[in-house]
């Protein structure tokens, strides 16, 4: 054990099992992994466009499918984000659920928590941030002590504030352990996606390799649930209910 109730390797190992054993989770993983395999698509056919154009192209010709490239890209990035809040939210709320949940079920409690999640998520990614910019331990340190923030706003039903206050204190005695977690899922979801983006992209399947990678990474979001439920739900439990905001 490292920290106060956390098995590394137990939650480790979970957070990767709990992406096919459960289906839900195993349903909103896919659909979130076929968004980023339709970007990538479209991202390919936007590149191709361009080195259509040649070497040197007139920048008359040039201008038109360049703004057009960054214009498909913002919006692109802007939707993937939203979905990916959604699904974020449809996966922890059927991996922090006490019971099985089925599909429907998970994507009411994701749209009931929706906003909440997505400006928690934007605040969190602020904060965290600027830490990196200011120098990269501080942005690690916000990034763990703020990592439960969310599972806080779906399982825990907090307002934005009470949801970052809440990690923060849930994390405070647990650093290391959660650190430790999260580094060891991001080595092994590193491995997973290098493996199979190697293989994809050597056979120009690019799309499939960007699939497997965004479903490989939800096991962060479940990494989180199950940390939440060892140190947070406990606490949350004995202080009584919390309003929403």
């Amino acid at each position: 054990m490292v920290g106060v109730g956390l098995d590394v390797i137990d939650i480790t190992s979970r957070s990767f099992h709990t992406l096919i054993d459960n289906k839900t989770v195993l349903i909103y993983a896919a659909v979130g992994g076929i968004v980023s395999a339709l970007f990538s698509a479209a991202f390919i056919s936007q590149t191709t466009s361009l080195s259509a154009l040649g070497v040197n192209p007139p920048i008359t010709t040039l201008l038109p499918v360049l703004l057009s490239f960054l214009g498909a890209a913002a919006v692109g990035i802007l939707v993937a984000f939203l979905i990916n809040i959604f699904v974020s939210g449809s996966i922890i709320s059927a991996a922090g659920s006490v019971g099985k949940l089925d599909a429907g079920d998970a994507a009411k409690r994701s749209v009931d928590r929706y906003v909440t999640l997505l400006i928690t998520t934007v605040v969190e990614g602020i904060i965290v941030g600027i830490g990196f910019i200011l120098f990269v331990i501080p942005g690690i340190f916000l990034a763990v002590r703020l990592s439960l923030a969310p599972v806080e706003v779906v399982v825990g039903k907090r307002g934005v504030v009470d949801s970052l206050q809440g990690s923060w204190n849930a994390t405070a005695g647990n650093f290391w352990g959660i650190l430790i977690i999260l580094a060891l899922v991001f080595i092994v979801a590193s491995i997973i996606s290098g493996l199979f983006g190697i293989v994809f992209t050597l056979i120009h399947l690019r799309p499939i390799a960007s699939f497997i990678s965004t479903f490989v990474s939800y096991s962060f979001t479940v990494a989180w649930v199950l940390m939440y439920q060892k140190i947070a739900a406990p606490a949350a439990s004995r202080a009584g209910p919390r309003k929403k905001r």
